[in-house]
């Protein structure tokens, strides 16, 4: 009798763990130039001074993870997310974590080698969304389009797409950000994507030296590594 009384207890512990092992969690991202949010058309000015609208603003997210208060990393989504300014409803993850404190998140900005390799896919990476290289057989990991006074190219257009996967041309960077502080129970996590960091962060790029990449290569890496420091953590309750 003791040890039916002993099993049912542990089952019972173990639907309770069941029961509050997966809780909510919302990923809302805001675009934004500076302190300035996004709205395709608007005008705006990078670090360099330049005057520049901004139609288009694109960037894949996946491979997303959490960091509980005693030091484990747990995926809460391997799918892929393409974040798209003109688009509101994509701005916005929902998953579920473990239920602990979490400490700090991190996710893939971009397509990992084997699915830039597997071919023609659906949902966000379906090639239809125009963040697929055909002639490249490549997807673009994040891109950026508009216009400059400053850019030499016609129309005065300045477009960024911004892809690779082969060795010394990766263009996807791993974000870690870090909270504030742990939140034992959290359920909302707004993140800042900085579109004025692609110009100035780890690299210097000025629309009227470079307003045109299209290909891999060594301006994608350096555009690259200026907007793996585009995200920061505004708020997580």
């Amino acid at each position: 009798m003791i040890f039916r009384i002993l099993g049912l207890y542990l089952l019972l512990c173990i639907y309770a763990d069941t029961l509050t092992a997966q809780q909510p969690l919302r990923l809302q991202f805001v675009n934004m130039l500076g302190d300035s949010l996004v709205q395709l058309g608007a005008s705006y000015k990078n670090a360099f001074n330049e005057p520049l609208t901004i139609r288009n603003f694109k960037y894949y997210i996946s491979h997303i993870q959490v960091k509980d208060d005693e030091g484990n990393w747990y995926t809460i989504a391997e799918d892929y997310f393409l974040v798209n300014e003109a688009d509101s409803s994509t701005k916005q993850i929902n998953s579920n974590y473990n239920g602990k404190g979490i400490t700090a998140i991190r996710f893939l900005l971009g397509v990992d080698s084997m699915h830039n390799i597997s071919g023609v896919q659906t949902g966000a990476l379906d090639p239809a969304k125009g963040m697929f290289w055909v002639w490249n057989s490549g997807y673009v990991m994040a891109k950026l389009e508009g216009k400059s006074a400053a850019s030499r190219s016609p129309g005065n257009y300045f477009t960024y797409h911004i892809g690779g996967y082969k060795s010394n041309e990766n263009a996807a960077r791993w974000i870690e950000l870090t909270l504030s502080s742990t939140k034992k129970s959290c359920h909302n996590i707004i993140i800042k994507a900085d579109a004025g960091k692609w110009f100035i962060a780890a690299h210097d790029i000025k629309i009227a030296e470079h307003p045109v990449c299209h290909e891999p290569g060594n301006l994608a890496m350096q555009i690259a590594d200026n907007y793996a420091q585009m995200f920061s953590i505004i708020e997580a309750n």
